[in-house]
């Protein structure tokens, strides 16, 4: 239910609705309210949306974790849920990701590297309890399998609702040995919330970022595109805003957590005041 809510009454929804409502005013003899409305409406499109001021709020989130130092062994790759399209996957028999299907490009690509290493898939049901409906974890399940994982390296969490549920059941199912390597993969963005799940709930796996939003890289025409900027308004936050409640509501130790010391591959030093891609 909360990210039906989210996805009514997210900022950009707001943004428009807000417009819409004052232009509706206007002719109806509300003029003063609805110009006010307009005018805030207008204002928020402006700065929130044709400029970029959203991809300065989601840059500091997908470049808190940087890319790992990633050790000669892997035991185990946790593939948080969140890039699957249950219901187009449905319709049209063909396995469908969301804008976040970077998630499984990135574990895919672990899983090759480390052929020995568990894939582990948390987050989402088979099937909706409720409608018999395909879910996350099914969606997974086929588009893994169907890229040739063998399944018996795949494992599925199936009971968690959030992030931090995620944590604590992926741990508990796991078990991981403190001398065991596990690497957690997940949105850029969303691996501070992530790390501060897991931190809170007594494992420390190696933050795999993927899935880049931002990319502040320089002025072009797509850094000026309402849409795509509305879009990262609402994934910035809706993490901005998950990672204080998790920490007002005592789900985590830390509001902002960063990298451990020597956990980060260095990035190459830029040469000729070029920016290293």
């Amino acid at each position: 239910m909360r990210y039906v809510l989210w996805s009514s009454l997210s900022p950009s929804q707001l943004i428009v609705m807000v417009t819409i409502l004052g232009a509706l005013l206007l002719p109806i003899g509300r003029g003063r309210l609805g110009r006010w409305l307009s005018m805030a409406g207008g204002a928020a499109l402006l700065l929130l949306g044709v400029l970029p001021t959203a991809q300065y709020l989601l840059e500091p989130l997908q470049e808190r974790f940087p890319q790992p130092n990633l050790p000669a062994r892997l035991d185990g790759i946790v593939l948080m849920a969140g890039a699957e399209a249950p219901a187009k996957t449905e319709r049209y028999g063909e396995p469908q990701l969301s804008r976040h299907g970077g998630r499984y490009t990135t574990a895919l690509r672990l899983a090759q590297r480390y052929p020995q290493a568990k894939l582990v898939f948390v987050g989402g049901p088979f099937r909706d309890p409720d409608s018999g409906a395909l879910a996350q974890a099914g969606v997974a399940r086929e588009l893994l399998v169907s890229l040739g994982v063998d399944p018996r390296r795949l494992v599925f969490e199936t009971r968690s609702t959030d992030t931090c549920d995620s944590a604590e059941n992926a741990l508990r199912l796991l078990g991981p040995r403190p001398t065991e390597a596990w690497a957690v993969v997940t949105s850029a963005a969303h691996m501070p919330r992530t790390m501060a799940c897991f931190r809170a709930a007594g494992w420390e796996p190696i933050p795999q970022p993927a899935d880049y939003q931002a990319d502040l890289g320089g002025l072009r025409t797509s850094v000026f595109r309402a849409a795509e900027n509305l879009l990262s308004l609402d994934i910035a936050l809706h993490e901005w805003i998950g990672l204080a409640y998790y920490r007002l509501s005592g789900r985590t130790l830390e509001f902002f957590p960063a990298p451990r010391p020597g956990s980060a591959r260095p990035l190459p030093k830029p040469s000729n005041g070029v920016t290293p891609e």
